[in-house]
């Protein structure tokens, strides 16, 4: 497994595809002040919460020493974009959002 989703219930879901993806995000219109945000996680420790406002929290949950940081996006489409370079560990491509 190279990298997961956790839906807003807090449930992994090991390498889902877009149509997964594009599910557990939808889950977000519903959400609700305890389930707020979906995650994906990749094995390198990278990580990108989702909020329903768009805003992605960007770290590396393996190394403190990297700063979170949010990139707040304009679109679902650029939250698919984002989560899909991170499922292939492009790193350099998340760190250009925002």
């Amino acid at each position: 497994m190279s990298y997961f989703m956790n839906n807003g219930m807090g449930e992994s879901i090991d390498e889902p595809d877009e149509a997964t993806i594009r599910s557990i995000l939808s889950g977000l219109l519903g959400s609700d002040d305890e389930h707020f945000d979906v995650s994906l996680v990749h094995q390198s420790g990278w990580s990108l919460s989702v909020c329903p406002d768009k805003v992605l929290l960007w770290e590396n949950v393996e190394d403190s020493s990297v700063p979170a940081r949010e990139l707040p996006l304009d679109s679902w489409g650029e939250v698919m974009r984002a989560l899909s370079r991170l499922s292939r560990e492009d790193v350099q491509a998340v760190n250009a959002f925002g």
